[in-house]
């Protein structure tokens, strides 16, 4: 058990921004993770992390001391979101792999919309945003990293959800697989049928009853000729699509436990799949209202997330 008395600096602050300045190599989710399991008292009562710090409170928390002389919980996600693009309606966020955009059954302590509403309430106190915002306009897979677009009032949310679905969002990914394609650069197309009692996809070269039309796009970045780098545009943009249909031609995504191979992913230790959305651009064809001057416009995330990676795996130099 860690006690500490709250200074002047921290009066009528959150509890969890005071912890996370008090313990800056301890990862957020294992704060969140004492705050779920009611190890955090202030004055010897459990408090939530929104809790309102006082000058002078006692604040005491219980961490195991494994976590505070590594800085890290074993089932950490790698590190927290970051905000790369933001304006008066919009906000685009990098997502590590391993977190959630959405709270889910599984009630997780980190999750992105979350993160995000408390990240602007924290920064922005004398804003008020409607409960619930800025919200997610689409969604990524759990352990997919890369860009998410959220929006910061209902109209801009009507306007942003549209555009995904109409597809005037192009979106790049940026993917490790096994072994490498035989055309550097290819079109794909196939048909998706989704198994929902198995949360799972299934690609056919022809049609069958049920299944959807899915085109993807994929080019040859980079192979030690082991494993490759591809940069993937998924057209259709249907439900692990890129994971699917990749797997389908015989280049599973590293990392991937669904449609991977997974003794290939225990002998590389890897926790989730090769994945990450780089870029994303608004082709916007149709009227966009007061977000017209998104159109054309090009995010692309700061840093590449694979490259370290790389590094870490000795895939190649």
């Amino acid at each position: 058990m860690k006690q500490f008395i709250v200074p002047q600096k921290y009066h009528q602050k959150r509890a969890d921004c005071f912890l996370f300045d008090i313990f800056p190599t301890v990862k957020a989710s294992v704060i969140f993770k004492a705050f779920r399991k009611r190890s955090v008292k202030v004055n010897d009562k459990r408090v939530k992390e929104s809790f309102l710090l006082t000058c002078g409170d006692k604040v005491e928390i219980f961490i195991p001391d494994e976590y505070l002389s590594a800085g890290q919980a074993a089932d950490d996600p790698s590190g927290l979101p970051s905000v790369v693009y933001e304006d008066n309606y919009i906000m685009v966020v990098s997502k590590p792999q391993g977190i959630p955009v959405h709270q889910d059954k599984n009630k997780e302590e980190l999750v992105l919309d979350q993160w995000v509403q408390r990240y602007v309430r924290e920064r922005d106190a004398e804003i008020a945003f409607e409960g619930g915002f800025p919200a997610l306009c689409h969604r990524i897979d759990r352990n997919t990293g890369g860009l998410v677009v959220l929006a910061k009032d209902p109209k801009t949310l009507n306007i942003m959800e549209e555009k995904f679905r109409r597809h005037e969002v192009r979106k790049t990914y940026h993917c490790i697989v096994n072994g490498i394609p035989k055309k550097a650069s290819r079109e794909l197309a196939g048909y998706l049928w989704k198994d929902r009692s198995k949360s799972q996809v299934f690609v056919y070269d022809n049609p069958k009853p049920h299944t959807e039309r899915i085109i993807t796009r994929y080019r040859t970045l980079k192979t030690d000729g082991e494993f490759s780098l591809l940069q993937v545009e998924p057209v259709t943009g249907k439900t692990h699509q890129i994971r699917a249909h990749l797997a389908h031609i015989g280049h599973p995504l590293l990392g991937d436990g669904k449609y991977g191979m997974n003794a290939v992913n225990r002998n590389l230790k890897l926790k989730w799949q090769a994945l990450w959305a780089v870029s994303l651009v608004f082709d916007f064809s149709e009227p966009s209202g007061h977000l017209s001057y998104f159109t054309g416009k090009d995010i692309s995330l700061p840093q590449i997330p694979w490259e370290e990676g790389l590094k870490n795996l000795g895939l190649w130099d």
